[in-house]
């Protein structure tokens, strides 16, 4: 659409243009031979403004049979205004059609239908130059009677061309801003997630780092146990991504602390639905305190398989592993 210049405003200055059009043809009736064609030439003339000027929602192009429609009341006011008009002399405002057919025509050609325009203008040429070649006017003068049409065509051409080149550059403008607006965005997203996750190790690691640094302190078992914990919670967030829950790392530390060699994986690379979310991390955590032994391991599988996610839980006794498998796709009803 053209954005450079309001739509009612163009609408506006059409309409004043028709009103003195009008008022031009109303004055001049004494000089036609009948006044009824020309009552009903200015019918035709309103109805084709009503329709050129009707809004299309959401676009500025005129829809093909309207504009077809404007072509064929421009031929029938040419006709109907001609038929009444003196042949020997210059008819003066009694031919306003020529400044109507005009009108219509700069009107098609803003609502981006060049071509039919076009075709209008030359329909406009052949008609008034085959009526003025029958008048006292002859040839010559029915050609010069169409400069106007031929000016205001061309040079609403141009001015589109102008208008639609400047929407593009305007798109282009604003593509760009939004572009860079999401890039800071996104690099403002990234910022504040890196500034949480260090805020996060060093509430984790800090305690404990701090003890080694300092060499009046010395390191215990315990401490190490504490690093150790701390390490693989980093390590269940890092690689167990989606299945690294609250819940789960809580279930999964204390499971370590039994003992438990405890695995979260996450091949998937794609968050869960909610639900799935939840019952999977129901499922991990009561698998988790249950264990006693062994190794337990959690894994989101590649999107576009069967499975979504696997839980196995393997004991020392074999007989007593557990395999929990969630499936990649509704339920069918």
């Amino acid at each position: 659409m053209i954005r450079a210049i309001s739509t009612k405003i163009m609408a506006a200055l059409c309409v004043a243009f028709v009103a003195v059009h009008i008022a031009l043809g109303l004055l001049s009736l004494d000089v036609v031979s009948s006044v009824w064609p020309v009552l009903l030439a200015m019918t035709i003339y309103i109805a084709a403004v009503i329709v050129v000027l009707r809004p299309s929602p959401g676009r500025l192009r005129l829809r093909l049979r309207a504009s077809v429609c404007v072509l064929m009341a421009i031929a029938a006011l040419t006709l109907l205004v001609t038929s009444v008009l003196p042949t020997d002399r210059w008819p003066g405002y009694a031919s306003w059609h020529l400044a109507a057919t005009y009108t219509l025509l700069v009107a098609l050609n803003i609502r981006g239908r060049f071509l039919l325009s076009w075709v209008g203008v030359m329909l406009s040429i052949i008609m008034n130059t085959l009526w003025a070649s029958q008048t006292t006017m002859g040839f010559v003068g029915g050609l010069m009677l169409n400069i106007a049409t031929v000016g205001w065509v061309t040079v609403s051409t141009g001015i589109g061309h102008l208008l639609r080149t400047n929407d593009r550059k305007v798109g282009q403008y604003r593509a760009d801003a939004e572009a860079a607006a999401d890039w800071i965005a996104a690099e403002h997203a990234l910022h504040v997630a890196r500034t949480q996750w260090l805020h996060h190790v060093r509430e984790i690691a800090g305690p404990a780092l701090e003890r080694i640094a300092d060499p009046n302190r010395d390191i215990t078992e315990s401490h190490r146990l504490e690093l150790q914990l701390a390490e693989a919670q980093f390590r269940d967030e890092i690689r167990g991504r989606v299945l690294a829950t609250a819940e789960v790392v809580e279930a999964a530390r204390n499971a370590r602390q039994r003992g438990i060699t405890v695995q979260l994986l996450d091949d998937r690379r794609q968050n869960l639905t909610p639900r799935m979310l939840a019952a999977v991390s129901e499922h991990v955590v009561s698998i988790l305190n249950q264990a006693r032994t062994g190794t337990v391991t959690a894994r989101a599988r590649p999107q576009g398989g069967k499975l979504a996610v696997t839980i196995y839980a393997a004991p020392e006794n074999p007989d007593e592993a557990t395999l929990v498998e969630f499936s990649d796709r509704p339920p069918e009803p």
